[in-house]
């Protein structure tokens, strides 16, 4: 292939995929995750439909280097999140998240993490954080593109104490972009950035903490993980 096609393909390519990310019900069927216009998380290109078992070997792939670049922000839970626990046994799709695929981890001062579907809160000093990425379907065969990783940000929610927002739930979210760079942190740099996370969370303020929680065929030990998903 010379280069005037290889440049026309990449061109077709990337208008088709921005025609289908706006295009509910072509080509993907009933289950594809579509662009959220209302939610500036969505970067509006399409997830298209991947397995668990497709998810999680693409995840071990890329989640040291996904650890190793959130780490450039300096912040402190993006650079031992990967250690934490984690709560689901394979990526999940989260729509809240722009359809991306996350994880969802939490340090050891979330000791009721599993628990909070019984009415329990976190204490000051619990961090929970989900990392992201997406698996974006090539429209064309393998021999012409493979299907690309688009890796997406780290969200952190740290509870801090008593006082420090009490419009947040004394929550502090922040948005560490894949380059590291810090996209917002409430009561910090880029605060109007990440407030669509804390409206958003309010929906489950009172009842759970401001925390969602993980899919049931996500948890990975259903007895004491009954986790909830930032």
């Amino acid at each position: 292939m010379n280069a005037s096609i290889r440049v026309g393909v990449i061109v077709f390519t990337v208008a088709l995929l921005n025609a289908i990310a706006m295009t509910p019900g072509s080509l993907y069927g009933p289950n594809h995750v579509f662009a959220d216009t209302q939610n500036p998380l969505d970067d509006h290109l399409p997830a298209g439909e991947v397995t668990d078992t497709r998810a999680t070997k693409t995840y071990d792939s890329i989640k040291s280097t996904l650890a190793e670049n959130y780490a450039k922000s300096l912040l402190a839970a993006a650079s031992s999140y990967n250690s934490w626990r984690r709560y689901n046994k394979a990526p999940y799709v989260s729509e809240h998240h722009g359809g991306r695929l996350v994880n969802d981890y939490a340090n050891s001062a979330a000791t009721n993490y599993g628990n909070l579907e019984n009415g329990d809160r976190l204490p000051a000093g619990s961090i929970v954080a989900m990392d992201s990425f997406r698996i974006i379907p090539s429209c064309l065969p393998l021999s012409i593109t493979a299907d690309a990783v688009d890796p997406g940000p780290l969200f952190v929610m740290e509870k801090l104490d008593p006082g420090f927002n009490e419009e947040t739930g004394d929550w502090r979210f922040t948005m560490v972009m894949p380059d590291g760079s810090i996209y917002g942190e409430t009561n910090g740099i880029g605060h109007e950035q990440v407030q669509f996370c804390a409206d958003c969370h309010q929906d489950v303020s009172k009842k759970q903490d401001w925390l969602f929680f993980l899919p049931k065929k996500y948890r990975l030990l259903a007895e004491n993980s009954s986790a909830a998903s930032d």
